[in-house]
């Protein structure tokens, strides 16, 4: 907690210089995380290799939001020095002067509420990260025992422990302690399987990945019959994911939507304008257990809480930073971290393995080629499918390569658009009608 204090220190002596002081603060916000982080790798089937080698690290790091007395703010990313004196902060706050900028929405500093309880920090992870992480070595031999012949294996595994500091001049002084289990691996670049969470996966949960992903791999050397227009496109909950990062997160910031640069203007909002279809709804929610995109209170000292960005398929609200809020004129929302806390939800929503036997022509994509290229804005794409897996009668069959050609906000305002629930991914498979043709 060295870093923490030190910066408290520092800036409530800014805050209390004298009047004429040109390094005098008005307000002052800060975030710092502190972590333990303990990895371990294979690259082409070889654990522990000079490219993945098993590594602990430990570190502070943080960031610093100013505002100074005569209404400039300025903004800092901050690391615990090697060697620290008074004559290095001096240093630094001289520094965080000369880079001030003008910006008068972004200078209000929330005052405290009370935060909500969460379950953010999985002991288990401790355990490992203070030294007895043979659960790690353990599982990285197995994969290696079981992965299929003649597979070329990647995989790594990373546990983190560790707190999370936010301090506010208004008040707010918050430390809670917070875990992150992360591990995945694939099979010759094709298939892979990834798991993430704030806590470490359970053996049941492991399993299933496991052979969910060696039959895709077994799956992928067989060649399937190719795709016709009428095939039913199925995209994977690692797709979903994706396809909502490049689509969904960035068209929903509130500060796009009010400088006009996003898919939805401000008015669509306050109209609250019908643009999915009426079953499908979408969240932040960072109050779920031990999931990776849960938490306390966001960077800028708002209390976690449920937003509803889309309800019945309409308009409800951005996400707002503090900026943004006071833009908007209302309160700051939650902020998902990434599509972590970012949930879609449609109302006749069935297991996959339900979903599955009601398809009698269909493919399921894995991976697409040049998504990040995708006009986020107009949500059309136009994208390669190599190494898909072809769905007949109920069943996979095999792989096949296809290309998509459509928009994802007509998708979700289709009424052919259903989702089925993933038991081991936090976003659903999506099922939809689209352009397809054999690639």
């Amino acid at each position: 907690m060295k870093l923490i204090a030190q910066l408290e220190d520092l800036l409530y002596k800014a805050q209390h210089a004298p009047k004429k002081d040109d390094l005098r603060l008005s307000a002052w916000r800060i975030v710092v995380h502190e972590s333990e982080v303990v990895a371990l790798g294979i690259k082409d089937n070889s654990p522990g290799s000079v490219y993945t080698p098993p590594s602990y690290r430990q570190g502070e790091s943080g960031d610093v939001f100013l505002v100074w007395a005569d209404g400039t703010c300025s903004q800092a990313m901050v690391q615990l020095p090697f060697a620290c004196n008074s004559e290095y902060w001096h240093k630094q706050i001289e520094q965080w002067r000369q880079a001030a900028y003008k910006d008068p929405d972004a200078v209000h500093i929330p005052a405290p509420e009370s935060l909500p309880l969460v379950a953010v920090e999985d002991r288990a992870i401790q355990t490992i990260v203070s030294g007895e992480d043979k659960l790690v070595f353990d599982q990285v031999d197995q994969w290696l025992r079981d992965k299929p012949s003649g597979a070329k294996m990647q995989g790594r595994i990373q546990a983190a422990w560790g707190y999370r500091h936010v301090r506010t001049s208004t008040g707010l002084a918050v430390t809670y302690q917070q875990s992150q289990f992360v591990s995945g691996f694939s099979f010759d670049s094709l298939v892979g399987g990834g798991f993430a969470k704030r806590r470490l996966i359970r053996p049941n949960e492991q399993e299933e990945l496991w052979s969910q992903t060696v039959n895709q791999y077994e799956w992928m050397q067989k060649e399937a019959a190719p795709v016709g227009p009428q095939t039913l496109v199925i995209l994977a909950p690692s797709m979903t994911e994706d396809m909502l990062r490049q689509f969904v997160l960035p068209n929903f910031s509130g500060d796009r939507v009010i400088e006009g640069q996003g898919a939805f203007s401000k008015e669509s909002f306050q109209e609250h304008k019908q643009v999915f279809h009426e079953q499908f709804s979408l969240m932040i929610d960072p109050l779920r257990p031990l999931e990776l995109g849960s938490y306390l209170v966001t960077p800028e000292g708002v209390p976690a809480g449920q937003t509803v960005l889309v309800q019945k398929g309409q308009l409800k609200t951005p996400f707002l930073k503090v900026k943004d809020a006071v833009r908007w004129g209302t309160k700051p929302t939650a902020v998902p971290q990434g599509t972590a806390g970012l949930y879609i939800r449609h109302q006749a929503e069935v297991p996959w393995v339900k979903a599955l036997e009601g398809i009698e022509d269909g493919v399921l994509i894995l991976s697409v080629l040049g998504l990040h290229t995708q006009d986020s804005v107009s949500g059309s794409y136009s994208l390669s499918a190599p190494h898909s897996l072809r769905i007949l009668q109920g069943q996979i069959v095999g792989k096949t390569d296809c290309k998509l050609m459509g928009n994802f906000f007509a998708d979700l305002a289709a009424p052919t658009t259903k989702t089925a629930l993933s038991d081991l991914d936090t976003h659903p498979y999506l099922i939809l009608r689209t352009g397809i043709q054999t690639l």
